[in-house]
């Protein structure tokens, strides 16, 4: 666990890393190191697995997970995409180069020149690289979003495995049982204990049961495909089969570390608005847009310094400043401050609404979780641990002469039955939790532990 976990804080440090040095460093000096640790992983593009993770016991959700956050391309994509930003952080902390125009003493023309240097980068700078750096760090937020999605995305394709594999595996005990249940009754057909209808009936239901062990295990195979898209393993088909391991033969590990408590849709709500990666991000678009609106008014006029000389003058060579100013009578720049303006309005209803749709998603999820959980925990109490009872007692009955086998078998099915709905509802409640933990942007707990 401790080396899974260890294994997704590179990848989660690039990102820190991408997104700290972005407010805190020289743009120039700091991101080639930056992105040195970006562009290593970037153009690695072979599919493998990850150090520390192994195929042959299982694949648990930390190491889907480190699988996933390893080769899969789209958030490698999106990883690349950071060199956008570095670019334009790069192009708003370069100086603009001084303009010589020089003019050749040819016949009774004198050598001209002119040195021009716009010297209104000096102010305007700070505002531009301010703004720039702010957009760097909104795409890497964006970027660190995008990868909880993925870690959601594939905890849940993850559960949806492990439901098919314990679907299957309680779907090919049904089979058995519905089959021995088919045998007894032919055997008590021929005896002339029971009708024809009576066993054609027992025979219909062992048929169906075959057709859902069968489809079963097909629905096994196709969740698998799909979390293997999910891992970035696509285009590996012929790699190592994916299973899941279960805690004991046919049931899911059940994982509800996310806990329900009094005040924790609240306390959850402030966590989330305070760390997902989503609302910093709406909130640095905010900072963005003041930062290009104030660079913006600061636009109304360009001041270029000159340097004049002239080699044949009164006094021989002559050379003298200058200054050329673009007077704002016309163009003020009230274009761009507009669509500054409206790009602060945007940023702010951009704002509220990220944190409206971030509440309703943990209220959501928070509800699914709680439907879940309290659905597990009836239907143990009220129907699975019964029937267990019920078999326990069949089988000392049937031991005794009390009973026929038929009836034990019955039971047994109804059992199976009854298990089949409890993992349905062990993977809701995992999906539920994964849906918490993208909703709040962080994990309520590590696996096994309840949130505190």
């Amino acid at each position: 666990m401790y080396k899974l976990r260890a294994m997704r804080a590179p990848v989660v440090l690039v990102m820190a890393a991408l997104a700290g040095c972005a407010t805190a460093s020289p743009p120039a000096a700091q991101l080639p190191a930056q992105l040195s640790v970006a562009s290593r992983s970037a153009g690695d593009t072979a599919v493998s697995i990850p150090a520390g993770v192994s195929l042959a016991d299982g694949l648990s959700p930390d190491e889907a997970v480190a699988i996933a956050l390893w080769n899969n391309a789209d958030f490698r994509l999106q990883l690349a995409d950071l060199g956008f930003a570095r670019a334009d952080l790069l192009e708003a902390g370069l100086l603009r180069n001084p303009v010589l125009s020089l003019l050749f003493p040819v016949g009774p023309k004198q050598f001209e020149g002119t040195l021009r240097l716009p010297i209104e980068v000096l102010w305007e700078r700070p505002r531009r690289v301010a703004a720039a750096r702010l957009a760097f760090e909104r795409a890497a937020k964006g970027l660190e979003q995008y990868g909880l999605n993925l870690v959601a995305d594939v905890e849940i394709a993850h559960a949806d495995l492990a439901l098919a594999q314990a679907r299957a595996d309680l779907a090919a005990t049904a089979a058995t049982e519905f089959e021995a249940i088919r045998a007894i009754a032919d055997s008590r057909l021929r005896a002339g204990d029971i009708s024809e209808l009576e066993a054609q009936t027992a025979r219909v239901d062992a048929a169906r049961a075959r057709q859902e062990a069968e489809r079963a295990t097909y629905d096994v195979a196709v969740r698998a495909n799909a979390l293997r898209a999910r891992l970035g393993l696509a285009m590996d088909p012929a790699g190592a089969a994916l299973t899941v391991p279960q805690s004991r033969a046919g049931t899911l590990p059940a994982d509800d570390r996310c806990g329900d408590r009094p005040g924790l849709l609240e306390r959850l709500t402030r966590d989330a608005l305070a760390s997902r990666p989503e609302v910093r991000a709406a909130e640095i678009a905010i900072e963005a847009a003041g930062a290009r609106l104030g660079w913006e008014k600061a636009r109304v006029a360009t001041l270029t310094a000159v340097l004049d000389a002239n080699g044949a003058g009164r006094e021989g060579f002559e050379a003298g400043p200058g200054l050329d100013v673009a007077l704002p009578v016309f163009d003020r720049n009230q274009g761009n401050r507009a669509r500054a303006a409206a790009e602060m309005e945007r940023a702010s209803l951009a704002y509220v609404a990220v944190r409206q749709r971030v509440t309703t998603e943990l209220v959501e999820a928070l509800t699914l979780a709680a439907h879940a959980r309290s659905a597990r925990t009836a239907w143990q109490q009220a129907v699975v641990a019964p029937l267990e009872d019920q078999v326990r007692l069949a089988r000392r009955a049937f031991e005794a002469g009390d009973v026929s086998s038929l009836f034990v078998l019955e039971t047994a099915r109804r059992l199976t039955d009854a298990r089949l709905r409890a993992r349905d509802i062990d993977a809701d409640l995992a999906r539920a939790t994964a849906r918490v933990e993208r909703a709040v942007g962080r994990p309520c707990a590590a696996r096994g532990q309840n949130e505190r």
